[in-house]
C-alpha cells in the first residue's frame, strides 16, 4: 500500500522536497542538520520518481550520495572549491530536470499528477542555476555585483529565481561574461517553461472536456 502511494504522487512528493530544499537553500546560513534533510528528502523523492529508469536511477542515486558526504565532510576537512561550490550539485540537479522534462513533453494523458513534475521541473532548474552562478562566483572575482558584500548561496538562490521569473529586481547585476550568458540563458529557460506550462495544462483542460 505504501509502495502504491509513493508510486501513484511521485511527482508530488518530488514537488514538496524542491520546495523544502529550495526554501534551506535560500536562508542564510542554514543548520547543517537542515540541509542534510532537505537534500536527503529530495534525493529519496528522485529515486522514487526515477524507480523505473535503471541507468538515471543508479546516477542520481551515485550523485546524491556523493553530494550527502561532501556536506558532510566540508564541516571537517577543506574541500576545493568547485567541488565544494556545486558541480555535483549542478550534475544531481540537471539529472532530474532531464527525466522530468522528457516525462512532462511526451506523457499523455495529461494529469494532474504530472503537473506537479513540472513545478518540481521549475524549482531543479532554478536551483541547478543557483549553484552554476555560485561556482561562477568563485572562480571568477566579481562576477556578480550587489551592495550587500560577498554574496553566498542563498543569495544566488534568489538572483535564480528572480531571473528564472523574469522579474529582475536588479540588486544583484551580473558582470563576467559567463555570468550574462548564463542569465541570459536561465531568463530564457523560464520563458520556456511558461510556454511548455501552457500547453500542457490547456491539453489536460481539453483531456477533462466531456464529449458531446
Amino acid at each position: 500500500m505504501i509502495n502504491a502511494f509513493l508510486l501513484r504522487y511521485r511527482f508530488r512528493l518530488l514537488f514538496f522536497s524542491s520546495v523544502l530544499l529550495t526554501c534551506v537553500s535560500g536562508w542564510p546560513a542554514p543548520a547543517l542538520a537542515l540541509q542534510w534533510i532537505a537534500f536527503s528528502l529530495l534525493v529519496l523523492s528522485a529515486m522514487n520518481t526515477l524507480r523505473h529508469k535503471g541507468v538515471l536511477l543508479r546516477i542520481a542515486l551515485t550523485l546524491g550520495i556523493a553530494n550527502l558526504g561532501i556536506l558532510l565532510l566540508e564541516q571537517f576537512i577543506a574541500i576545493a572549491g568547485p567541488l565544494r561550490d556545486g558541480f555535483g550539485l549542478i550534475a544531481f540537479y540537471l539529472l532530474i530536470v532531464y527525466a522530468l522534462f522528457n516525462r512532462v513533453i511526451h506523457e499523455r494523458p495529461v494529469t494532474q499528477e504530472l503537473l506537479y513534475g513540472l513545478l518540481a521541473l521549475y524549482l531543479q532548474l532554478a536551483l541547478a542555476f543557483a549553484a552554476a552562478f555560485h561556482v561562477i562566483n568563485g572562480f571568477v572575482p566579481n562576477a556578480f555585483w550587489t551592495q550587500h558584500g560577498q554574496l553566498q548561496l542563498d543569495d544566488f538562490v534568489y538572483y535564480s529565481l528572480v531571473t528564472l521569473t523574469t522579474v529582475g529586481y536588479g540588486d544583484i547585476h551580473a558582470l563576467a561574461p559567463a555570468a550574462r550568458l548564463l542569465a541570459g540563458a536561465e531568463a530564457f529557460a523560464g520563458v520556456m517553461f511558461i510556454a511548455v506550462a501552457v500547453a500542457r495544462t490547456l491539453v489536460l483542460m481539453s483531456d477533462n472536456d466531456p464529449v458531446d
